[in-house]
C-alpha cells in the first residue's frame, strides 16, 4: 500500500473526492459499512491486488484478527464481492460518470491540463475462468488457459505525467461493426468531457 507521506496525501485527496460517488446498496444492518468496501476497493486497485488479499491487508492494517492463509476467503471480500454482484451495469456506468466528472472538475479547477491533450484508444481483454455463456463474457485468442474474456474498450488522456480513463464501452466481440461504434462512443465521450473544460482543450 501507499508508504510515503506525499502518496498517503494524495491517497486521502482521492479518497475524499471518490469515495462520496461509490453506493454499495448495504442495508441498515449490514454487517460492514460503505466505508469497508470503499477503503478495499482504493487499496485493491493502488496495490493491483485481488479483493481477498487486498481486504485481508486492510484489516490487517487496522489491527484486525485476520486469517491470512493463502487458502482462506476473508468474509469482508466475499461482502465486497456479493454487493458488486448486486449492481447493475447502468448502476455502475453512472458512478463511474460521477467519479469522472468529479476529478475531471478538480483537474480543471487546479489547471491540471492547460494544453492540448493527446488521447489513445484501447482494446482490453480480462481474462475470464468461468462458464462461457456468462453475460457479457466474449471469445477471445487462447491466453492462460483460458479462451473468454471481458472486452472492452476504452479512451484516455495520455501524457508524461498522467494518463487518464475518459471513456469505456463493453464490447460483446470483436466484430468490426461492434469496433467501428464503439470507437465513434468513445470520441463523442471524450469530446463531451474536454469540451466541457475549458482548460482542456
Amino acid at each position: 500500500m501507499v508508504e510515503t507521506a506525499e502518496a498517503q496525501q494524495v491517497s486521502r485527496a482521492a479518497s475524499s473526492l471518490l469515495f462520496s460517488e461509490l453506493e454499495f446498496g448495504i442495508a441498515a444492518n449490514g454487517t460492514y459499512p460503505s466505508e469497508d468496501f470503499q477503503r478495499v476497493l482504493a487499496r485493491t486497485a493502488l496495490d493491483n491486488e485481488f479483493a481477498n488479499a487486498g481486504a485481508k491487508a486492510y484489516q490487517l492494517a487496522r489491527g484486525a484478527e485476520v486469517d491470512v492463509g493463502t487458502e482462506s476467503r476473508n468474509p469482508l471480500a466475499r461482502a465486497l464481492l456479493y454487493h458488486l454482484r448486486g449492481l447493475d451495469a447502468d448502476a455502475v456506468d453512472d458512478q463511474f460518470d460521477r467519479v469522472r466528472e468529479g476529478v475531471l472538475n478538480e483537474a480543471a479547477r487546479n489547471r491540471l491540463f492547460t494544453r492540448p491533450v493527446d488521447v489513445a484508444i484501447d482494446i482490453h481483454d480480462w481474462l475470464y475462468y468461468g462458464d462461457s455463456k456468462t453475460p457479457h463474457v466474449a471469445r477471445t485468442d487462447p491466453d492462460r488457459g483460458t479462451v473468454c474474456a471481458y472486452k472492452f474498450a476504452t479512451i484516455c488522456i495520455v501524457d508524461p505525467s498522467v494518463r487518464f480513463t475518459l471513456g469505456w464501452v463493453a464490447l460483446d466481440g470483436g466484430k468490426t461493426d461492434e469496433l467501428a461504434d464503439a470507437l465513434r462512443q468513445l470520441v463523442s465521450q471524450a469530446r463531451k468531457f474536454v469540451e466541457n473544460q475549458p482548460c482542456l482543450s
